[in-house]
């Protein structure tokens, strides 16, 4: 299937599990208010980490082992890889599960919320069926998207059925957990056929070290994906949790986007790097980083000249404060594109797990120690500070090592300097306009913001010939020929 193809079907993926945030947290932030969303928040992020410890890195390595079969046509051998992954993911899952039960009964302040615990542990334990590496692998995003955009309909009924108080949060956070396990058990269903059940024939071994690499690279990278919600709920309290939730949750929307070109680049990208193709892979790298700077620009700066309207509008009234939270927060955009592209996408493949993991500790570090001596003072601002600060720090330093590994391939273009000029020319008329702009009300002025900027940004890239843009119109006229 094409590029063009996997992208359209897999930004639909995308869009159908952004669009459901966008319809359920407005109503949901509304209903259960900063502390007790801060109680379903907290909770999650801490259970965040044994999922992770649940797939024990399996899904980033499956991609590159299954892909590494994929390319030879080895059936037998891609069968036995998927079998073997799937059966260390399933002991792995009732571990982690088993661990998060110890965790909860052990430490006091997990006590408390147990029930809300127990139901994110059903979702570690089923975590193993989360075999999304294979649906990457074989390239099947359109059944990925038929699956997901149907248990989406049926949770939104749902939620606003039973979510009514307060005190629902336990039931919403069902409606989060649950339509993640039966997508896992249709998609371990609807692969049965791919499970080589000769178990005898099945090598554990050879995979055990490379996994352990990986997932401790991912663990760290969870650590400080989620380590600001659980600092902040430890040393501040559940409705700061709250607050900082409504100030990252449409960052955390927009970011998949960025990412989807990524996803569905990942095995034609393995496949150059093995058969060391350097000219299309540095094709892909120019496709994937020029899309990153032309799109990420601009939602970058509309997330920040919109954050009033956008957290009034799908947060409420109460949730005010978290305005200057998500302006501090969105410019990491564009650095964690890139950052988890070279990481995810360039130096994994090539085996530079280790590099990963030592950049990934030390981002661990950095963010720990800020958080440490940030929160206290300044709260969830701090939080925010400290996010941007370290992301920004271990993208540098993936760019910088990928660059290392291929000293030929430019990084710094001018067709990604010249966005982000244009993105800060756009921002200021937007400001000095803001009177004119602003004048129609939260929804309205959303809108027009939103046209504005984008028709400015979009006829200065079209003036200075972006070549990103340029083969993208000359893409669309041959489809419309056609």
């Amino acid at each position: 299937m094409s590029v063009s193809k996997n992208y359209f079907y897999n930004v639909m993926l995308i869009i159908s599990n952004t669009v459901f945030p966008i319809i359920t947290f407005p109503y949901v932030s509304r209903v259960l208010m900063p502390e007790y969303l801060g109680k379903v928040y907290f909770v999650q992020g801490v259970a965040a980490y044994f999922l992770i410890l649940a797939v024990l890195g399996v899904p980033n390595y499956g991609i590159r082992e299954l892909s590494r079969a994929k390319g030879v046509k080895d059936w037998v051998e891609f069968k036995k890889i998927y079998t073997e992954l799937l059966i260390m993911a399933i002991f792995s899952s009732i571990g982690a599960f088993l661990l998060l039960l110890g965790t909860v009964h052990i430490y006091g302040k997990f006590t408390q919320e147990k029930l809300l615990f127990y139901i994110f542990g059903l979702q570690v334990l089923f975590e193993c069926f989360q075999i999304n590496h294979y649906f990457i692998v074989m390239e099947n995003h359109k059944r990925r998207l038929i699956r997901s955009f149907t248990i989406r309909i049926l949770s939104l009924g749902f939620l606003f059925a039973f979510v009514r108080k307060p005190s629902d949060y336990y039931i919403y956070a069902l409606l989060l957990v649950i339509p993640e396990i039966i997508a896992r058990v249709i998609d371990i269903y609807t692969t049965r056929n791919e499970i080589w059940w000769n178990f005898k024939e099945l090598n554990f071994k050879r995979h055990i070290r490379k996994t352990l690499v990986i997932f401790l690279y991912i663990f760290t990278i969870g650590i400080y994906g989620s380590i600001d919600s659980t600092m902040l709920g430890i040393m501040v309290g559940d409705r700061e949790v709250g607050l900082y939730t409504a100030a990252v949750k449409m960052n955390k929307m927009v970011l998949p986007v960025i990412l989807s070109l990524a996803i569905v680049l990942s095995p034609r990208i393995i496949g150059a790097i093995k058969r060391e193709e350097n000219d299309k892979l540095f094709g892909y790298m120019d496709f994937f980083i020029d899309f990153a700077f032309i799109i990420g620009i601009p939602v970058t700066a509309l997330l920040m000249l919109l954050a009033p309207e956008l957290t009034l509008l799908f947060s409420g009234e109460r949730f005010r404060e978290s305005i200057i939270t998500m302006q501090i927060m969105t410019p990491y955009l564009v650095f964690v594109a890139i950052g988890t592209f070279m990481g995810g996408q360039i130096m994994l493949p090539r085996d530079k797990e280790k590099s990963i993991l030592y950049i990934s500790i030390v981002g661990v570090l950095i963010n720990i120690g800020l958080n440490y001596f940030m929160i206290p003072k300044w709260g969830r601002n701090g939080a925010s500070v400290a996010t941007v600060i370290t992301e920004t720090v271990i993208s540098i330093i993936k760019v910088y090592q990928v660059k290392a590994l291929y000293p030929n391939y430019r990084i710094w273009k001018r067709d990604r300097i010249l966005p982000v000029i244009f993105g800060i020319v756009t921002s200021g008329l937007v400001v000095y306009f803001s009177k004119y702009l602003r004048a129609y009300g939260n929804f309205l002025s959303l809108i027009v913001v939103s046209i504005f900027f984008m028709g400015i940004y979009g006829i200065l890239l079209l003036i200075s010939k972006n070549k990103f843009i340029m083969d993208g119109l000359i893409f669309i006229k041959g489809r419309i020929k056609k």
